[in-house]
């Protein structure tokens, strides 16, 4: 008889997965609370043009994502950016043009025309001069981001450079940001190559590739990938719930109307609520959740609602954050439960914004740009000209919207901040508050009689960030779960890093 895998959480690490374990010939099924699957990769109507809600590209650096793409058959899908356009970092000391080569900010030539612009001549030669430092320089256990930078080459670096992309990729503080998290082979490069820029240098090897160009996207939105993987899950056997989710986990037995046939030898039994209620038994689960609600199924708290979103956020069984219960889960499971690291989330809000505006027919921001935190006059953390970018939206814009369309998102919610429209800001006024932001970023004037559409998106537990200990405590985690010896996998962005290539490198590991 072939193993039972129960999947908890249908975002592209439960697809993942449970597509993997399908095709080794288990019979999987998987749970997600809302209705459909793929998390924060979603596509939604923006004035009648679907446009991505979350996630809107893929690293292309490991490869993983297009021969994903390519075994999925979406190798035809696939499109890249624009050439030629660059990106803008913005700060009060204006729009400038994102530095080429750099990684995370960093960059491999800090002498650079573009690194000068931005962090002056006595700037730069600060980080040029780290190459002069001995290699050691700076690293330390559950060093953040920012102090490494700042020690090796300096706070303009840091705050001019590293922090907008931070921010505005990784929704993450770059002081509280670990380093060994978020580039895990760096201090290896650096010992090898003697000096930081010089590791950049090999570790982003395309010197020229503007900042944002190293990704590859679907065309019309990136939700085909998880309807995709859904598809093939089921061509493979599998089974999905959706509007359900689990509110408890325990190691073999039942007690309870089954869903399917009982096994009381079952490795686990999980309890359902929602569209379908019962008891699930599995050989084998596969908990694809956030940190928290991963944490909670193991220790056996109550069940209640998930933070909801007005779009979606992260995908999970729901499962809520009782007290108490820690003395009744199984030891086991317990002390897996333990070592699952706190990864806080950070709450974002895009807005999407369709606009008839000759005046931005020229790309006046390339792709777009990242916005220092404290730059005066710009609550935005970022804003991606995704119909200069990418020439599919362009394309689909004009049909919709006219011949000079154009589709802006920007993004807010740095670690602390309070989202507008969390505050007192009706709907309305967080899309004058884009307006305003857009036309700060871009140097442009854009006005309510522009706007041909607006939405609002909210994604509040999909972004997570990785606290100075969180590499080793995901060692530690490693360790506990192979001396358990259980027949369980936990996964997940905090587990496997942020973007979808770390997601698929991951899953990829763990087969």
């Amino acid at each position: 008889m072939s193993t039972r895998v129960l999947v908890l959480g249908g975002g592209l690490a439960g697809l993942l997965a449970a597509r993997r374990h399908a095709r080794g010939g288990a019979r999987v099924t998987l749970v997600e609370r809302r209705e459909d699957v793929g998390g924060a990769v979603r596509g939604v109507d923006l004035g009648g043009l679907v446009v991505n809600a979350g996630a809107e590209a893929y690293g292309t650096g490991s490869g993983a994502v297009d021969a994903l793409l390519s075994d999925l058959g979406l190798g035809e899908r696939v499109v890249s950016p624009r050439a030629g356009l660059g990106s803008r970092v913005v700060s009060d000391a204006g729009a400038l043009v994102s530095p080429p080569g750099g990684l995370l900010g960093i960059p491999g030539d800090p002498l650079s025309r573009e690194v000068r612009a931005a962090l002056g001549t006595t700037g730069a030669l600060r980080a040029w001069a780290e190459r002069l430092l001995p290699a050691s320089v700076g690293f330390a256990d559950g060093v953040s981001v920012a102090e490494y930078v700042r020690r090796r080459m300096g706070a303009r670096v840091a705050e001019r450079l590293v922090a907008p992309i931070i921010g505005g990729v990784h929704s993450a503080d770059p002081h509280t940001l670990e380093l060994a998290s978020v580039l895990p082979h760096l201090e290896e490069t650096v010992r090898e190559t003697g000096s930081l820029a010089a590791a950049v240098r090999r570790l982003r090897p395309q010197p020229h590739a503007s900042a944002g160009t190293a990704v590859r996207a679907l065309d019309p939105t990136m939700a085909l990938l998880p309807g995709a993987l859904a598809d093939d899950l089921l061509s493979h056997g599998g089974a999905m719930l959706s509007g359900t989710r689990a509110v408890s986990v325990r190691r073999g037995g039942t007690d309870a109307a089954e869903i399917q046939p009982g096994d009381p030898d079952a490795a686990w039994q999980v309890r359902l609520e929602g569209a379908h209620t019962g008891t699930l038994a599995a050989d084998h689960l596969v908990i694809a959740t956030d940190p928290g609600t991963a944490r909670d199924l193991l220790l056996g708290n109550g069940a209640a609602e998930a933070d909801g979103s007005d779009a979606g956020t992260g995908t999970g069984p729901g499962v809520g954050t009782g007290a108490g219960a820690d003395a009744d889960a199984d030891h086991g499971l317990a002390e897996v439960a333990r070592a699952i690291p706190p990864s806080p989330a950070v709450a974002v809000r895009l807005v999407l914004l369709a606009l008839d505006a000759p005046e931005l027919d020229a790309f006046p921001s390339g792709t777009g740009a990242l916005v220092a935190p404290g730059t005066r006059g710009i609550r935005a953390k970022g804003l991606t000209h995704a119909s200069a970018k990418w020439e599919h939206v362009e394309r689909a814009a004009r049909e919709r919207f006219g011949p000079h369309a154009h589709v802006l998102r920007l993004s807010y919610g740095r670690p602390g901040e309070v989202l507008p429209g969390d505050d007192a800001l009706t709907d309305e006024l967080v899309t004058d508050l884009a307006l305003a932001d857009a036309s700060a970023i871009l140097g442009t004037a854009l006005s309510r009689e522009q706007l041909r559409a607006a939405r609002t998106v909210t994604w509040r537990r999909t972004m997570r960030q990785a606290r100075p200990g969180h590499r080793a405590a995901l060692e530690d985690l490693d360790r506990i779960l192979g001396s358990a010896g259980l027949p369980l996998e936990l996964t997940g962005a905090w587990r496997a890093g942020t973007g979808l290539d770390a997601l698929v490198r991951h899953d990829g590991r763990t087969s």
